[in-house]
């Protein structure tokens, strides 16, 4: 791994003062990058000067000995996060509500992972994600997010929810302030919020840090958290639990299997159309029936290969529901599926990895993995790290189209503008 400066860990961790990074050592064998912070303990210069309000909320001490939490990884390298500085009053079982407004990249006195890496593995635990499927995810050991998972369920259901908030650092708080990235909401007190924070921030006369805003609307969520399902839903991209009823009562009505007459079958024939599957026995049927339908010019047996395919479909529906709803969805918007994107070598998607302002997005999991892969090629900047890349962000766009057409026409417009 190239070595990094600290500032470098800084920017990635969200660390900003009073806490920086002291050291950052790298184990090679093991693949473990351990990150050792730094607190500047801010002191009065009279003793009779009166503390702030924050500053008495502040419980962040020096504890003599060092505190390790493992953290959100660097591509193939696991984090370790070392500081003696943290809050060393917060205990019991459980996720605390001052457990959730520390910095992401602390953790617990009494746990052994930070809040940044309780936030991914909580919100993946509410999109029903299985441990192993998030072990394997954020590259960790299934124990941990057995742990973590563990101490999330034990937390209040009043604020449950909230363990999986983003934390400070995320962009998705500041677009919200400056009014980015437009939140539907019909709470009252949360409009009133929102808009004194924005107009405080553009107010010249008033000396707000973007943090202090960030910090007070995060706590408003923190401790609204039960009532705020629909906007919860839109910043963490989850879904409650009346939405995920009529979700999947919508999914039994409307999908359907397109009947022998219907130009899908063909197209899945002819490999015009790629449903991106896993099923192994549906790809290798599709391999075979493939071959038999280009080795034949007699219409009546290729009528009968894609019967066959319509018939597999149907006696395995069960196991191919993620298809069918594809399938579904191509017949329900053909012209979006006729997009051709740019080939992977065009310059466009080197761009869009390197340049964070080309295409703005607000589709958050394109903004993770592009922030994921961005990281990754930091980190070892070879050729094939970078195609793989590009591979992966031209794999999202082709079979997310639905979702993403803003983005899409921009890819088009600039990808074959030469």
């Amino acid at each position: 791994m190239v070595k990094q400066p600290k500032h470098y860990f800084e920017a990635i961790l969200g660390i900003n003062a009073p806490w920086s990074v002291q050291d950052v050592s790298i184990d090679e064998k093991s693949r473990i990058i351990h990150v050792e912070l730094a607190y500047l303990v801010e002191k009065s210069r009279f003793s009779f000067f009166s503390k702030s309000q924050e500053a008495n909320n502040n419980k962040i001490a020096d504890a003599g000995f060092s505190k390790r939490w493992l953290h959100t990884g660097f591509g193939n390298y696991s984090c370790h996060i070392v500081s003696n500085f943290y809050d060393q009053t917060i205990s019991g079982s459980g996720i605390g509500k001052d457990s959730l407004l520390q910095p992401g990249f602390l953790g617990d006195a009494n746990r052994n992972y930070t809040h940044e890496l309780r936030q991914q593995v909580s919100l993946l635990h509410f999109r029903s994600i299985a441990p192993d499927a998030i072990a394997n995810t954020l590259r960790i050991e299934q124990q941990a997010v057995e742990e973590i998972i563990s101490d999330v369920e034990k937390t209040p259901e009043s604020y449950r929810l909230a363990t999986c908030l983003p934390m400070e650092s995320d962009p998705i708080w500041e677009s919200m302030i400056y009014d980015k990235f437009h939140l539907r909401t019909q709470l009252f007190s949360l409009k009133l919020l929102l808009s004194k924070l924005k107009l405080t921030m553009i107010d010249p006369k008033v000396e707000t840090k973007l943090g202090d805003s960030v910090n007070e609307l995060r706590k408003f969520f923190i401790s609204h958290a039960n009532s705020l399902d629909a906007e919860l839903s839109q910043i963490c991209a989850l879904s409650t639990k009346k939405q995920s009823v009529e979700e999947r009562r919508s999914t039994v009505t409307k999908l359907v299997l397109p009947s022998l007459k219907n130009s899908i079958w063909l197209k899945l024939i002819s490999a015009k159309i790629d449903l991106g599957s896993n099923n192994m026995p549906l790809n290798l049927f599709l391999v075979r029936l493939r071959h038999a339908f280009q080795n034949t010019q007699d219409n009546n047996v290729r009528v009968d290969i894609l019967n066959q395919l319509r018939e597999f479909f149907r006696k395995n529906a069960r196991n191919l529901k993620q298809e069918l709803i594809l399938i579904n969805k191509i017949m329900n918007d053909p012209e979006e599926h006729q997009i051709s994107l740019p080939d992977e070598r065009n310059d466009i998607w080197k761009r869009i990895l390197k340049d964070d302002t080309f295409i703005p997005s607000s589709h958050i999991a394109y903004k993770l993995l592009l922030s994921n892969l961005r990281s990754q090629i930091l980190m070892n900047p070879d050729p094939v790290v970078e195609l793989n890349a590009v591979r992966r962000v031209r794999d999202f766009i082709k079979h997310n189209q639905r979702f993403m057409q803003q983005e899409l026409r921009m890819v088009m417009s600039n990808g074959y503008s030469h």
